[in-house]
């Protein structure tokens, strides 16, 4: 797989490659996975298919920052780097043994005799991580706790997390109640307050929480205090803009906080188009059915779309942009 930071103009300024974690069997639904690249410091980091967690800076290069665990393809990895780059955090979540012969019909046992477990490992940048907690699961299929960043107050995780489904979801990052997660394991406070729905979340602690009918949300303090809500059509992988004043989902819609018409591509001629999350406050990036990526300045009610002249010819999930960032998209 290729991993390229791409700058506001489409020009490719660095760039590796790396074979992603393994993509586990789980049953028959899609799975919920976290991206194996997280931004840091001005860098990014990215897991590969043995846990080795590397480091590709602006300036192309390329260092080893530790090894997760993972020694077979039937484990999730979930992990996140301190915004300093200099401590790191992850959950394995492995499953049992695949049935032995493996499933024919929509009935048959995907797995055989044995049971999930969850590791979770911490480590230092140019150190070496090691498990501080073991959780064994039983035989029953797990709503585990998933790794979803570290925002300026410590890691991130999501309890009682979806990890597979069978339908589109608000947010494919968070996936169950969002909270702190102490270095052992301890779950600490909830983000955005005790009914909030986390869909996406902000360095800073802002958090943005949807309704359970996935039409409204609200962008709020980590305490729970509302800065900004709005209500409108079927929300769809909702993201967050990095000053908290946007909200874009994926079908193409954009709200922002200072207006009360959302914007939308929708009333343009332009192709039909997915926004895969936010360049900066003032542009989200696109990413059209021909697999072409753009970008658009969603102050301008008919979102126009730039084109950054690049092409993803896949149409895995895996290989769609990770996310994006002040240093380019990812």
């Amino acid at each position: 797989m290729s991993l390229r930071l791409v700058d506001g103009k489409g020009r490719v300024t660095a760039s590796t490659q790396f074979a992603p974690p393994p993509l586990p069997t789980y049953s028959n639904c899609a799975d919920i996975l976290q991206p194996p690249v997280r931004v840091a410091n001005g860098a990014v980091y990215f897991a590969d298919s043995s846990g080795a967690v590397r480091r590709l800076a602006a300036d192309g290069s390329v260092s080893q920052v530790t090894t997760f665990q993972l020694t077979n393809k039937q484990q999730a990895l979930s992990f996140a780097v301190r915004p300093d780059g200099k401590q790191l955090i992850a959950i394995v979540l492995s499953t049992p043994p695949l049935h032995d012969p493996p499933p024919q019909a929509l009935g048959d046992p995907v797995f055989g005799p044995g049971s999930w477990s969850l590791d979770l490992e911490t480590g230092t940048a140019g150190g070496t991580a090691a498990v501080v907690l073991h959780k064994n699961f039983g035989t029953s299929f797990p709503s585990p706790t998933v790794i979803t960043g570290w925002d300026q107050y410590g890691p991130t995780a999501t309890l009682n997390s979806a990890i597979c489904t069978q339908n589109v979801l608000p947010s494919t990052k968070y996936t169950g109640t969002l909270i702190h997660l102490a270095m052992d394991g301890t779950h600490l406070d909830q983000i955005g307050g005790a009914d909030c729905q986390a869909w996406d979340e902000l360095v800073d602690g802002t958090v943005l929480c949807g309704s359970g009918d996935w039409q409204s949300f609200s962008v709020r303090r980590k305490n729970g205090d509302v800065l900004w809500s709005r209500s409108g059509g079927y929300l769809q992988n909702v993201t967050l803009s990095s000053d908290g004043n946007g909200v874009a989902s994926a079908d193409g819609t954009v709200y922002i906080r200072n207006s009360s018409q959302a914007a939308s591509f929708a009333r343009t001629a332009q192709p039909a188009v997915q926004i895969l999350g936010w360049a900066d406050p003032g542009h989200v990036v696109t990413i059209g059915t021909d697999g072409r990526l753009g970008l658009s300045a969603p102050a301008n009610n008919g979102l126009m779309i730039v084109d950054l002249g690049l092409t993803i010819t896949s149409t895995c999930q895996s290989c769609l942009p990770y996310g994006v960032s002040l240093i380019g998209t990812i």
